[in-house]
């Protein structure tokens, strides 16, 4: 993307974040009462047979977030994460500013979750499979667009949908870094957008973001991708039984990469049980002698103990088929595992 172009979307973002700044007051409230602290942790045992990992007590991730709304217009969010045996250390996951300049119009400004898709845009203490389908983050092997994690660093301006209305979708215009949680390695950014409906048997939209990725090497490559969703909930137009399925395509690190998810998802009537099975498939390929494939299949149960812990079981059985080396991964093997996790979550 041109510097000029860029340097425009910035300029009228930051309009905007300033038009909000000068209409912002307070509401008489004392500050420390618009201060909350919100958070989750997972802990699984972990049965296996991938190569090279144990069976395991596993410490999955644990997410803590502080929100402060200082007045009536300006959200403070300050987010510190663990996420998985990749990613041991407890850091700054999130930390932006949320600037509504009207009940329509707002910005976000810092380094802020993604907006792309469903699975990589949605958190992952809300969803029923243990982890995001390959092609949206998809570590240790396979790397999906998120690998890195679902925060970046830039600034979002966001229209609301009219209030009533029943076609208009949230609109999401994006520029930032396209580097995860790190600085920039270049002077290109990159541009998203996304559309997303939120109705009341379920949710669609769609996803595109297009910019570049440097690694740790100073090798630039092109990180671009669309995705497309949709969700049925149970209890809404097909009794008890709700589905979802994305699909996303894109290039990253010197490969091209899609891959879709189908699940579907079963209420069993009791309030706390919810069982569900997904199948999913990721490609990656850069050449004809360089590409890995990966399908798995994954049942489950989610049973809500009270309502701030979730007990669930999952089996996955998965198979990578590979051609030369991907990813620094060579060589087909299975992916099966059996897993039990605990979810507590706190506000």
């Amino acid at each position: 993307m041109t510097r000029l172009v860029i340097g425009v979307v910035l300029v009228a973002m930051l309009m905007s974040v300033g038009v909000a700044v000068a209409q912002g007051e307070a509401d008489g409230q004392s500050w420390y009462d618009r201060i909350s602290i919100s958070g989750y942790f997972q802990v699984r045992y972990v049965d296996t047979d991938q190569s090279g990992q144990f069976d395991n007590f596993d410490f999955r991730r644990m997410y803590v977030t502080i929100r402060g709304d200082i007045d009536s217009r300006n959200t403070g969010i300050i987010t510190f994460a663990r996420v998985g045996p990749q990613d041991p250390n407890i850091d700054l996951y999130n930390a932006f500013v949320d600037y509504r300049i009207q009940d329509q119009y707002r910005v976000q400004i810092g380094q802020v979750p993604t907006w792309f898709g469903l699975e990589a845009w949605e958190g992952s203490s809300v969803r029923l499979p243990l982890e995001r389908a390959k092609i949206l983050e998809g570590t240790p092997a396979g790397l999906g667009f998120w690998w890195q994690g679902a925060s970046d660093r830039g600034i979002w301006f966001r229209r609301m949908p009219t209030e009533g209305t029943t076609c208009e979708p949230m609109l999401v215009l994006g520029v930032w870094n396209g580097q995860f949680r790190a600085d920039d390695g270049n002077d290109d950014k990159n541009l998203s957008v996304d559309l997303k409906w939120d109705r009341p048997w379920g949710q669609f939209g769609f996803s595109w973001f297009d910019g570049t990725f440097v690694d740790g090497q100073g090798v630039e490559t092109d990180r671009n991708a669309w995705d497309g969703y949709v969700r049925l909930r149970p209890n809404t137009l097909a009794g008890p039984v709700g589905f979802q399925f994305e699909y996303a395509d894109g290039e990253l690190l010197g490969a091209d990469r899609d891959g879709w998810y189908g699940q579907i998802v079963y209420d069993v009537g009791t309030g706390k049980d919810t069982l569900y099975a997904r199948y999913q498939e990721y490609n990656a390929t850069i050449d004809s002698t360089n590409f890995a494939d990966f399908d798995s299949w994954t049942v489950g149960w989610a049973h809500r103990v009270y309502d701030s812990s979730q007990l669930s079981f999952e089996y996955t059985d998965g198979d990578w088929s590979r051609t030369g080396v991907v990813d620094g991964v060579a060589g087909d093997n299975s992916e099966d595992m059996f897993a039990a996790q605990w979810q507590y979550a706190f506000r």
